[in-house]
């Protein structure tokens, strides 16, 4: 009865404190209510209801403000709110303005009143009576990829099956020369009107020559081709300057242009690229090599990832490799604040360059939203983001690939013949090695064991070789006094280092119980684990201006980056170069030395990356996986010596005040393992990689997160422990050790035991019969050696080096600070492929094979398009970087997708497709005006005749040089520094000057600086490094004449031009005079204009009595580079 009560008492005091409980609620809840109710709907409904609710019609950013379904659900950034965490939220996050980017209301910032309510609002869970359902609004347009795929004709498949329209007309057949007559005849008898007549045979020399190598023709060439009425000599003519070396310096000059090619990064110190040289040479070789264009397409996307690349015939070095370079030839800060963002506009230039140049579309455009006009969306923009996010920047060895391989196939057959003699010959000595250490061992201890201990008593230091105890110990057990006392000193460092291998055995010889050593050991171990398992992450975090605040976790398993002491999976191992080779070595492999005394330097204990294991003669490195910092301390377990590199969102530039923290440099000064703390906590949440790139031997054990030096677990060595249990002597240990190791059972507890031989040599003896060991290690060295001797030496430049997949989010509307939840699977354009993440890696290589198959409508249709722009001076797609719906419609649609048909069919050959247009009659045409034509055809569209065109930057230039005779035709190299004016220089500005001529080279081959660009080319309308540029403006500037009537390289070339023509066989005035109109303009002076040029240069000479006709003459040599003629290609 009285358990009875008791139970009504407790249920009475229950439901009264639940009462109680639900009162308060009810009150709290209530108040919170009337707390919104009074404070916050009046600001919500004043500044946000007109863009964010369902009467304004409104959802700026997909975000609805009028329910609480709306507010919890957020818009395109998010959640808007978080409940009961302000700080979190997003919506405190905007009317705070703590972004730049994301500031609301937009216009004027909310008082501080009305954040504060806000604030509390939140942190009072966010009680909100508003009920309903967001309305279905939303703030994007329809997009519809399928509809504005069919809507656009450069959306649809190339026609295979177009053939050239039948020509009627007598005179029609007879003009047609191939199958792009038919096309362009086509037209102009649709319009009522007939093509040009044919080009003079001068005209059309210069045209080609200027057109196919960028050099105008020697007087002695056109001459011959004038005078040649073989029907085969334009055909010759051709072929013969395809053939030029000179023809991948033209061509390879319109692709510079498309990469935004340039040596220097630009913005404040314009820092260089490294061995950006090298990409360009790259470029004028695979012209001149008629590389086929889907293979140059190829190599630029994933020729670093080509199982078989292609080779240079001369310098055997890896040409393939050298394509994606031109993805690093953009701009770039050397100290970003916002790292993030810097690297959000660095990778958006690298989208807008690729898809323009490749591909003819603006991807660039779908940053922040779908394209407006065409069918890419913002996911096909952050799938691709994801691919490049994927890849890092890597300065290759590209010296020849096949060299290399070939020796580290013979290394690697080399050591799997050698390596279990050598191991097999080394375990042999060992029983000779250890046959007196028990007698040193039992007279060592014997010595520790007499001493007294007390504060003035001696010491184990103290007991030398000359010590008279330790002689009169030696002396009777006839050892030596020398490695007696080594083992003394030895026996009391052992015995206090619980790391080393034989200190239980140590513990027991000094009179430990081996029960109690056994204990010991393993209770090391277990509490080594233990402390494994205390490792805390430490983040600090910015909350607010210089507000670090400090959050402690467990270590996860997610913290450990890096574990090479296991098999490494492919989207763990990433390797540049043929050091580290396939992958960690493992326990128990011998580590081959120099010394013919001691061939193995080291038996591996635990698994690890190493350089050493074939030869550190290969170049390479070593990188993590991509992760993201989530703790203040990253630590690197290493030896020997490495310069370390953490790419922070995948920047590069660090110089300056910023980001030097990202450079660390490690030396374990030893062959002992060491732990090297990084400090990270700038970069928290930062997505980053780390390289390591050896500065001699070099080995890596792991890479992790921890907030103190990680601990290393002291496993028990169950060789040690069975000896403790038996009655054996200690070189039976070893000996036993080193059989088993021979025979083929190696691993951590063989090798820490053979290593224990190795450090401690002084300890023991010395095989006095040492030869046929050292025979057979100095026949492997001697193979090795000559083996290493085949090593190409290192030619490094830019490249990609593959890395872990990486998905990136969209950002919403293109801020970084705003990434959306989920993640983008990283793919081509979802409008050409099903988007679907590749299984590993960034999918480069598929991509690049995708980008050229037959039924990709860009990547053909583009090229062939440039190739007609650059020959008849506007594209038939006129936009030649845009085939989007902005763009131009083609002119000649059916001839596009011919041409398209064409190239793809015959092997993708850029000098074939060059062939067929300038052997057309279209182009053979004169660019003489016919006035009917013109009437009808005003803009030349149809192609009733070719164009004047004015000679582009370049080759006004090099035509300068050539005219006067300083042109150095020499290929490649680093090319001259650009020559830096004083009115060019800057605070900025590198020290020096190249020289005003460019050492006579040609243009492509001088230096690109962007901060100081050459002032004659940028006149003549040389594009900005900066973006895909395939159609150059042709301006008409006052710059233009200034630079070729002023400019002292312009007198110089005049200078030297005049020398040169006063040097030639030409015996009068009127000589020189003709000789110069050939060799400028490629013809013989009109009368009048010999007439003219005689009176000028003789009046000149005879009103400066003191001068000798060289100045007039010179005077002259420039008067004619200032003709019209001069620049223009008729």
């Amino acid at each position: 009865m009285i358990h009875f009560r008791l139970i009504l008492q407790f249920v009475y005091l229950f439901c009264l404190s639940a009462l109680v409980r639900s009162s308060v609620a009810d009150a709290s809840e209530a108040e919170g209510m009337e707390f919104f109710e009074n404070h916050i709907r009046p600001v919500l409904a004043e500044n946000c209801y007109k863009c964010h609710s369902e009467e304004a019609g409104k959802a700026k950013g997909e975000l609805l403000l009028d329910t609480a379904a709306g507010l919890l659900k957020g818009g395109e950034a998010g959640p808007t709110i978080i409940p009961g965490n302000p700080a979190a939220s997003l919506l405190i996050k905007a009317v705070s303005y703590e972004n730049d980017d994301l500031q609301m209301p937009p216009k004027s910032r909310l008082s501080k009143s009305a954040i504060d309510k806000l604030r509390k609002w939140i942190s009072l869970g966010a009680p909100d009576p508003r009920s309903g359902d967001t309305a279905n609004i939303t703030d994007k347009d329809d997009f519809d990829i399928s509809k504005r795929k069919a809507d656009h004709w450069a959306w649809k498949q190339i026609r295979s099956d177009i053939h050239p329209p039948i020509i009627k007309s007598i005179s029609g057949r007879n003009w047609i020369n191939n199958a792009i007559d038919h096309f362009i005849l086509a037209k102009l008898e649709e319009a009522e009107l007939e093509p040009n007549i044919e080009a003079t045979r001068r005209n059309i020399i210069r045209r080609l020559y200027f057109d196919l190598i960028g050099l105008p023709p020697e007087p002695n060439e056109i001459d011959v081709f004038v005078s040649d009425t073989s029907p085969n000599a334009y055909k010759k003519l051709v072929e013969r300057l395809l053939a030029s070396p000179h023809f991948g310096e033209r061509w390879g000059q319109h692709w510079l242009d498309l990469v935004r090619f340039a040596e220097t990064r630009g913005h404040e110190a314009d820092y260089p690229i490294p061995e950006a040289f090298r990409y360009r040479n790259y470029v004028v070789r695979a012209f001149n090599a008629d590389v086929p264009y889907d293979d140059f397409v190829i190599e630029h996307v994933a020729g670093d990832m080509i199982d078989k690349p292609r080779l240079d015939p001369v310098t055997r070095e890896n040409e393939s490799a050298k394509g994606p370079g031109f993805w690093h030839l953009g701009e770039a800060t050397h100290s970003p604040v916002d790292i993030r963002g810097d690297e959000c506009n660095r990778v958006h230039n690298q989208i807008d360059v690729y898809s323009k140049a490749f591909l003819g579309m603006t991807l660039g455009c779908a940053r922040c939203h779908d394209h407006k006009f065409d069918a890419i969306s913002t996911e096909d923009y952050y799938a691709f983001a994801g691919i490049l996010q994927s890849s890092g920047y890597h300065l290759k060895d590209m010296a020849d690939p096949a060299a290399q391989d070939d020796a580290y196939k013979k290394l690697e057959s080399l050591r799997l013949k050698s390596e279990a003699d050598l191991v097999a010959e080394y375990a042999a000595t060992i029983k000779y090695r250890v046959r007196r250490m028990e007698e040193y061992l039992k007279a060592s201890t014997e010595i520790l064991g007499e001493i007294i201990k007390g504060k003035d008593m001696p010491k184990p230091s103290d007991y030398i070789a000359s010590h008279p105890t330790v002689i009169a110990k030696a002396k009777a057990s006839k050892l030596t006094a020398k490695k007696l006392a080594a083992w003394v000193a030895y026996l009391d460092k052992a015995s206090g280092n619980a790391t080393d291998p034989i200190h239980s055995i140590v513990k027991v010889k000094l009179g430990q119980s081996p029960s109690d050593a056994l204990s010991e050991m393993h209770k090391s171990e277990l509490d080594s684990i233990d402390k494994l398992k205390s490792i805390k992450i430490i983040e600090t975090i910015e909350e607010g201006e210089r507000n670090y605040v400090k959050s402690e976790r467990d270590w996860r398993s997610s913290d450990m980056v890096s574990d090479y002491r296991r098999e490494q999976g492919p989207e763990e191992w990433f390797t540049g170069g043929k050091q580290f080779g396939n992958g960690p070595m493992k326990s128990g492999s011998p580590i081959f030395g120099n010394e013919l005394n001691q061939p193995i330097k080291e038996f591996v204990e635990n698994g690890s990356a190493r350089n050493d294991e074939l030869s550190s003669r290969f170049s390479g490195l070593i990188r993590t996986r991509t992760f993201g910092v989530n703790g203040d301390s990253l630590w690197y377990r290493y030896k020997g010596k490495a310069d370390v590199f953490m790419a922070v969102n995948s920047h590069r530039q660090v110089a300056g005040p910023l980001h030097g923290v990202v450079r660390q440099k490690l030396d374990s000064k030893g062959n002992e393992w060491k732990w090297h703390r990084h400090q990270v906590k700038d970069y928290i949440g930062f997505r980053v990689h780390v390289e390591f790139t050896p500065r001699g031997d070099f080995s890596l054990e792991r890479v992790q997160f921890g907030d103190g030096e990680p601990p290393v677990i002291h496993s028990v060595n169950s060789r040690v422990a069975d000896f403790l249990k038996s009655d054996e002597d200690l070189a039976s240990l070893f000996i036993s050790t080193a059989a088993d190791h021979a025979a083929g059972n190696s691993n951590h507890e063989t090798a820490q035991l053979l290593n224990w031989v190795i450090r401690n040599g002084n300890l023991l003896e010395k095989p006095l019969n040492l030869a046929l060991a050292a025979n057979k290690f100095a026949v492997y060295k001697k193979k090795k050696l000559n083996i290493e001797n085949s090593i190409p030496k290192p030619s490094l430049a830019l490249t990609l080096l593959d890395g872990n997949g990486e998905d990136e989010p969209i950002l919403v509307r293109g801020n970084h600070k705003s990434p959306a939840a989920d993640l983008v699977p990283r793919s081509f354009l979802e409008a050409l492929v099903k988007r679907e993440a590749p299984s590993q890696g960034s999918g480069r290589l598929s991509l690049a094979k995708r980008m050229v198959e037959p039924d990709n409508p860009f990547v053909s249709r583009v090229f062939v398009n440039r190739i007609w722009h650059h020959l008849f001076g506007r594209g038939i797609v006129e936009t030649v970087d845009n085939f989007g719906a902005n763009g131009k419609v083609p002119t000649h649609p059916e001839l596009l997708d011919y041409l398209a048909s064409q190239i793809i069919n015959r092997g993708w050959s850029v000098k074939d497709m060059i062939r067929q247009m300038v052997h057309s009659s279209t182009y053979r045409q004169s660019s003489k005006p016919n006035k009917i034509n013109e009437v009808e055809d005003p803009n030349n569209y149809l192609l009733h005749r070719m164009p004047i065109r004015r000679l582009q930057a370049e080759v006004i230039r090099d035509r300068l040089l050539a005219v006067s005779g300083r042109i150095d035709k020499r290929q490649f190299g680093k090319g001259p520094m650009v020559h830096i004016t004083s009115f060019m220089r800057n605070n900025r500005s590198p020290r020096g000057s190249g020289p005003m001529d460019g050492d006579g080279r040609r243009s492509i081959y001088v230096e690109v600086r962007r901060n100081h660009l050459e002032p004659m080319l940028m006149a003549f309308d040389k594009p900005t490094p900066f973006s895909t540029i395939g159609k150059r403006t042709v301006s008409n500037s006052p710059a233009q004449p200034l630079i070729m009537l002023n400019n002292p390289f312009v007198h110089k070339q005049a200078s030297i031009w005049a020398d040169s023509l006063l040097k030639s066989d030409a015996v009068t005035t009127s000589d020189l005079v003709g000789l110069a109109y050939k060799q400028a303009f490629g013809r013989e002076p009109e009368s009048w204009e010999s007439a003219e040029a005689v009176t000028f240069i003789n009046s000149q000479k005879e009103e400066n009595s003191n001068e000798t006709i060289r100045e007039s003459l010179k005077d002259f040599c420039h008067t004619l580079f200032n003709v019209k003629e001069f620049v223009f290609v008729y």
